[in-house]
C-alpha cells in the first residue's frame, strides 16, 4: 500500500466518494476561512493581487490561487482537484486554474440549478452518471478498485455525524442558551472534509453534552437572532465582542445546517448535495431560513453583505423583505467579506447592530 491520495475538494462535492477511497481530503476554502482568522488572508490577497488577478474575484479564490501558486503554501501537495458547481459560478473557472498552477488532474461534477420543490429522476441519472465517470477516475489515481462497503461504511458515518452535530446546534433551543456567539462556525471546517471519520460524530456528541453542562449565562436573557450569511472571519473577534457587548445571541444561521443534511441511499444523497443555498430557487431558501427562525425563536436578523458572494449576496435584499414579512422581526444588515479585511468597517457593523438591539427592545417594552 502507498501513501494516502490527496485531493484538494470544494465545500459541496460528495466527500463520500474520496473517503470510499480512504484519501486525504484538503478544502481550500476551510483553509482561506482559517487563514483569515489568524490575520493571514489580507497577506494571500495582495500576493494573488501581484500574481494578476483582480481584486473583484471572490478572497476564497484568491486565496486558494496564491496557496497553489505556492506549491500548496503548507497545505499537503494535491493528487487531483474535486470540484462541484452547485455552490458558485466561480468554483469552476478558479478549480481550473488551480490544476493548471498545481499541474494536477481535475474531476468535476456538474449539479444543475434547481428551481422546483423535488429534485427530477432525470437530474439523479445525469449526476448518477458524472458520480460513475468519478469513480473510475478515482480508481486509476489511486489504484484501488471501488467497494461498495467501504462506500456504505462512510455514508453510514456521514448520516451518524450529521445526526449528532443536529444535537450540537439544539442546544441553542436551551431557554437559556449556553452556545457562545458564532460558535458554531468554529466547527465548520470539521463538518467540511470529516463528516465521513468515524471519530466525528462521538466527538460531537460528547459536545454536545458539554454544552448542555455548562452554566446559563449570567445577567438578562440574550436576544435570539438569525445570522444570515457566509462569516465574516478576518472580523469574527470583533462580531463576537459586539454581539456580546448589546446582549444579542446568534442561535440559528445559514450554513450551519447545510452541512448536516441526511439520505438514505445513493439517489437520496444527490438529492441532499443539490440542495445547497446558492444551487436552488429564492422560494426554497427563505422556506428553509423561515423554518430556522422559528424552530430557534429568532427574535431578529443579522444580515451580512459578503462583498466576495454575489450569486448570494444578488437575492439578500427580497431575502431580507421577506424575512422581515413573515416573521414580523426587525432585520438589518452591515457589508463585509469572508477573506478580505478591507471590506470590512468596524464602525459600520457597531451602528447597524446598535440598530437591531435598540429596534428589539423597543419591540420588548411595548409588549
Amino acid at each position: 500500500m502507498g501513501e494516502r491520495k490527496v485531493a484538494w475538494m470544494s465545500t459541496k462535492f460528495p466527500l463520500e466518494l474520496p473517503a470510499a477511497f480512504d484519501m486525504e481530503v484538503v478544502c481550500p476554502e476551510s483553509a482561506g476561512a482559517a487563514a483569515a482568522l489568524k490575520g493571514q488572508s489580507g497577506a494571500l490577497c495582495e500576493a494573488a493581487g501581484r500574481l494578476g488577478w483582480c481584486d473583484d474575484l471572490c478572497s476564497y479564490t484568491r486565496m486558494g490561487l496564491a496557496l497553489a501558486a505556492q506549491g500548496g503554501g503548507g497545505l499537503p501537495r494535491p493528487d487531483v482537484l474535486l470540484c462541484c458547481d452547485n455552490i458558485c459560478s466561480n468554483m469552476l473557472q478558479w478549480y481550473q486554474e488551480m490544476a493548471r498552477l498545481l499541474s494536477v488532474p481535475l474531476l468535476t461534477l456538474d449539479i444543475p440549478y434547481q428551481d422546483g420543490l423535488t429534485v427530477s429522476d432525470a437530474t439523479v441519472a445525469y449526476i448518477r452518471g458524472q458520480l460513475e465517470d468519478i469513480i473510475h477516475a478515482l480508481e486509476e489515481l489511486t489504484g484501488k478498485p471501488w467497494r461498495e462497503d467501504a462506500f456504505s461504511a462512510v455514508c453510514r458515518r456521514a448520516n451518524d455525524t450529521a445526526l449528532a452535530w443536529q444535537e450540537v446546534m439544539d442546544t441553542a433551543l436551551l431557554e437559556r442558551p449556553v452556545l457562545g456567539n458564532l460558535e458554531l462556525f468554529d466547527y465548520m471546517p470539521l463538518l467540511v472534509t470529516g463528516r465521513c471519520r468515524e471519530e466525528t460524530a462521538p466527538a460531537l456528541r460528547r459536545l454536545a453534552q458539554e454544552l448542555r453542562a455548562r452554566p446559563p449565562r449570567s445577567g438578562p436573557r440574550p436576544r435570539r437572532i438569525f445570522f444570515e450569511g457566509t462569516p465574516c472571519w478576518p472580523s469574527l473577534s470583533t462580531l463576537v465582542e459586539e454581539l456580546d457587548r448589546l446582549g444579542l445571541l446568534v442561535v440559528a444561521d445559514t450554513l450551519s445546517p447545510s452541512l448536516g443534511f441526511r439520505y438514505t441511499d445513493l439517489p437520496g444523497l444527490i438529492r441532499a448535495y443539490c440542495g445547497t443555498v446558492n444551487g436552488s430557487s429564492l422560494e426554497a431558501g427563505i422556506r428553509e431560513r423561515v423554518r430556522l427562525c422559528r424552530r430557534y425563536g429568532v427574535e431578529g436578523v443579522l444580515v451580512h453583505y459578503n462583498r466576495s458572494c454575489r450569486p448570494w449576496c444578488g437575492t439578500l435584499a427580497e431575502v431580507e423583505r421577506r424575512l422581515s414579512e413573515e416573521l414580523g422581526v426587525p432585520v438589518v444588515s452591515f457589508g463585509g467579506d469572508q477573506g478580505d479585511p478591507r471590506a470590512f468597517s468596524p464602525a459600520q457593523f457597531t451602528t447597524r447592530l446598535e440598530g437591531l438591539a435598540e429596534i428589539m427592545e423597543a419591540r420588548e417594552d411595548a409588549r
